[in-house]
């Protein structure tokens, strides 16, 4: 492994350029001045930029038409070993001439994401979620990227319609619930409305490690196999305490963490779900809360009740549905025996359909799942670390804001610090820095409460 003096010190070993004719590739790593490198758990690929300096007619003389292939490999500090980024060539921008030298940016992306937009999805889907999507990574795709996934509830039939494969994917992702999480239904003795709880929601995502598929839960949930990167430290001004400078965080950003009006439109606090069975001539409601839902799911802070405002009659908006999600049921499109079909989890038939309409039990859930997951949203910037992945967690201190009388008792803050969920990584390669260039990665964080070991919002 290559000693290096700095945390943000790196070598970039090569960078190769393959035509679509194939070949050995062109060397052109002296060409290149910064490679960003980003994954995130919203996008189901991965995505880069490389800047060039070009005095050898590389674009015109390969030439770049788009579709070429280029592999990046360097030598970090945080791994033994070499991390190559492989992609394929989707633009070219910025493009600028000033004696003799072309400089220009190219646009790379995973080869999963090119397929995907000219091909389309025609014949039946079935089965459970996380089955269908490793068939049309599989199949469809081509894909020989490791995946990895969470079982899923339900099993289910779908027609694609000429979408594309990440299309349906994400229109599975949302509608999605983990094995054993399925909802279940109370009722409220005072006004005799029913209610429901549960959670639901996946996010489909693509890392240097592979395919992903699994639910918010599970993503926050306490996991041997995922524990948390750090600490990584916020140290105060001027202060140095001799800690490994590869755990220290140079910079960190919260955006808004209380928009109140956005939550009621989207249905944070609560949701009324309302169901007609048109085979069946069923009406039903169902109050989604999220008074009632908090207990059942996964959570990165410390509190142990939400956070929701309480009203002038001296309820909460988690009361109140301010959003109303409207169905039409279905369970007899895949279902060819006599009578009517039914859905077992509800009412025990012994002919019930293989593949009902589950609508009940993620669509209020998995709006709530996703819109709580941004109760706090901050960026970070740390020292480069090509291990780091979108979807991992990472453990922050950052330095207490009180009075300098007050930080003496408790150096950090306790409301922000703690574990959260890395929704986004941006691996910026910059070898126009220093001898060594510099590495950093830029991560943005989410989690759904607030607190470290204790919080004012609410404790465990």
């Amino acid at each position: 492994m290559e000693k290096f003096q700095n945390s943000t010190d790196f070598s970039l070993k090569s960078v190769k350029i393959t035509s679509l004719k194939g070949g050995n590739g062109y060397e052109i790593k002296q060409m290149v001045g910064t490679f960003s490198y980003v994954e995130s758990v919203t996008s189901p690929f991965v995505a880069a930029t490389m800047s060039l300096a070009d005095s050898a007619g590389l674009l015109n003389g390969l030439p770049i038409q788009g579709g070429e292939t280029v592999v990046v490999t360097v030598q970090t500090s945080s791994s033994e070993q070499p991390q190559e980024y492989k992609m394929l060539v989707w633009r070219i921008g910025n493009r600028v001439v000033k004696n003799n030298v072309q400089s220009y940016t190219l646009g790379l992306i995973s080869e999963e994401a090119l397929n995907n937009e000219y091909f389309r999805l025609i014949k039946p889907l079935k089965g459970t979620g996380d089955k269908i999507v490793n068939e049309i990574l599989k199949k469809s795709l081509k894909s020989d990227k490791d995946f990895f996934s969470e079982s899923t509830e339900f099993e289910m039939k779908l027609i694609p319609a000429n979408r594309r494969p990440f299309d349906v994917i994400s229109s599975i992702a949302v509608k999605s619930v983990a094995k054993g999480s399925s909802s279940s239904n109370q009722s409220d003795a005072k006004n005799e409305k029913q209610k429901v709880s549960g959670s639901a929601g996946f996010f489909f995502w693509e890392t240097k490690r592979g395919y992903n598929f699994f639910s918010v839960d599970k993503l926050l949930s306490e996991d041997e196999k995922n524990k948390p990167w750090g600490p990584y430290i916020e140290k105060p001004a001027n202060q140095s305490d001799g800690a490994d400078d590869r755990f220290t965080v140079s910079q960190a950003l919260f955006k808004s963490e209380v928009d109140v009006m956005t939550s009621l439109r989207k249905g944070k606090y609560s949701s009324l779900m309302v169901f007609f069975n048109h085979s069946t001539g069923q009406y039903s409601e169902y109050h989604y809360s999220l008074a009632d839902a908090y207990k059942d799911m996964k959570h990165l802070g410390a509190q142990n009740t939400p956070s929701i405002i309480e009203t002038a009659d001296g309820k909460t908006l988690s009361d109140y549905p301010t959003r109303i999600i409207s169905a039409l049921l279905d369970h007899e499109s895949w279902y060819n025996k006599p009578g009517i079909a039914s859905f077992e989890q509800e009412d025990g038939s012994d002919s019930p359909s293989q593949f009902c309409d589950f609508h009940k039990h993620f669509a209020g859930q998995s709006i709530m799942r996703y819109e709580l997951l941004k109760q706090q949203l901050a960026t970070i910037i740390v020292p480069g670390n090509s291990e780091i992945c979108a979807g991992d967690k990472i453990t922050i201190k950052l330095v207490n804001k009180l009075p300098t009388s007050e930080i003496s008792k408790e150096p950090y803050d306790q409301e922000s610090s703690g574990t959260y969920l890395i929704e986004e990584v941006t691996h910026t390669y910059d070898s126009t820095k220093s001898t060594n260039g510099r590495f950093i990665t830029t991560l943005r964080l989410m989690r759904d409460s607030y607190g470290d070991v204790e919080s004012n919002h609410g404790t465990k």
